[in-house]
């Protein structure tokens, strides 16, 4: 079981709106003080609300490392939102009209689009039956009556089952496919942490979750909403799609999903892709990982496609080797290398070391995940591949 948290790209606020729980069991509190019967009851009897502002604080603390950032927000139970954020710099402005969500770039003045999921419940939906769903499914081990900057709130904290992970991913609906992405750099699958502690803060009197926590494994993720208002009327305006400004050379862009297949077996990955797929040697690869599965890809605005072969174990380390018919946006700044007679180039970031290089009209790719993320390892299954170049 998966818990989604907060990510690092703009999408990241619907991945902390959507905590997402299906497991079941709860326990008695204490008597003294409020009691979770109360609170399953008044939550029985409370109608979520039809709209909702607030300033965002998130803080996430990973390995020992501190970020935070500020968002604002307004969302609507009909599946509109606004999100003002920034990234690497730039300001942000994220609308969603109901069908299709716009990401606009105020200093570049670009926008790119694409289809929400219909079938997807709205950011508020998500949020507003996030205490129900916690309730339902977690042990209760703590509740209090406290305050969260001056608001009347009841302090909850659930322990999560053993194996329960943190997962940082979105999921968008492109015609008749839903596409679900790790919000990452590179393609090493979710990224995985296990949580031990989850702690929710809920409004007294709408029971609206106003702050929330996830703990766990060296990390710690929480998002605080205030300067709330909840059913207060929002000016239909806030919703509607940006546009460029009418002397910008930028264009109005339609993000474009890749399609993606997964499979069970190499040869059944082999047989829908236009070209044989690289295979390392088992001798190559570290004891500890096995073969997880396969997926291809096709960049429909790239005309491209790959093939991408994983190898993990249950601690989260992996390899992951991929073939593609084109060249691919990773390790293009890394250090030039050799790989039999071809050149190319092996860069090291927060995730891993990856090597890419080229052979006879296919490009390759080998990444190792920073628990072995060495150039050594890679060079390794590299050579295993056995290309003739």
């Amino acid at each position: 079981m998966r818990v989604p948290a907060a990510d690092h790209t703009p999408i990241r606020i619907a991945a902390a709106l959507f905590l997402t729980v299906v497991l079941a069991g709860c326990v008695a509190v204490p008597d003294a003080g409020p009691s979770q019967a109360h609170l399953e009851d008044q939550l029985a009897d409370t109608e979520p609300p039809d709209e909702f502002a607030a300033t965002v604080d998130v803080r996430e603390t990973v390995d020992g490392e501190t970020t935070q950032h500020t968002e604002a927000v307004w969302l609507r139970a009909d599946g509109t939102s606004r999100i003002e954020t920034a990234d690497n710099g730039s300001e942000l402005v994220i609308v969603s009209d109901g069908s299709d969500r716009y990401i606009h770039d105020l200093e570049r003045d670009t926008i790119r689009s694409y289809e929400r999921d219909p079938d997807a419940r709205s950011l508020l939906e998500g949020l507003s039956a996030q205490p129900e769903r916690y309730l339902d499914a977690y042990d209760v081990t703590g509740l209090e009556e406290t305050q969260v900057n001056g608001r009347d709130v009841y302090h909850v904290e659930f322990e999560p089952p053993a194996n329960e992970t943190i997962e940082r991913s979105v999921g968008v609906r492109v015609g008749q496919t839903e596409y679900v992405f790790p919000l990452e750099t590179s393609e090493t699958g979710p990224y995985e942490r296990s949580a031990d502690r989850v702690e929710l803060w809920l409004d007294r009197e709408t029971l609206f979750p106003v702050k929330h926590t996830i703990a766990g494994d060296d990390i710690e993720l929480t998002t605080t909403y205030r300067n709330l208002s909840i059913d207060g009327g929002l000016d239909d305006d806030l919703f509607e799609p940006p546009t460029v400004a009418e002397d910008s050379d930028a264009d109005e862009t339609e993000f474009v999903f890749p399609t993606i297949d997964q499979y069970d077996t190499i040869a059944d990955a082999e047989a829908a892709a236009p070209f044989a797929v690289a295979e390392p040697s088992a001798d190559a690869l570290p004891d500890a990982v096995a073969f997880d599965g396969a997926s291809s890809y096709e960049f429909h605005d790239e005309d491209r496609r790959q093939v991408s072969l994983f190898y993990r174990n249950g601690g989260g380390e992996s390899v992951t080797v991929t073939t593609s018919d084109g060249p691919r946006a990773f390790a293009t700044d890394g250090d030039s290398v050799s790989v039999g007679e071809a050149t190319g180039t092996l860069e090291t970031t927060e995730q891993g070391t990856e090597l890419q290089w080229s052979c006879d009209g296919l490009y390759y790719s080998v990444f190792v995940s920073d628990e072995y993320g060495d150039a050594e390892l890679a060079l390794v299954v590299s050579e295993s591949l056995g290309l003739e170049c």
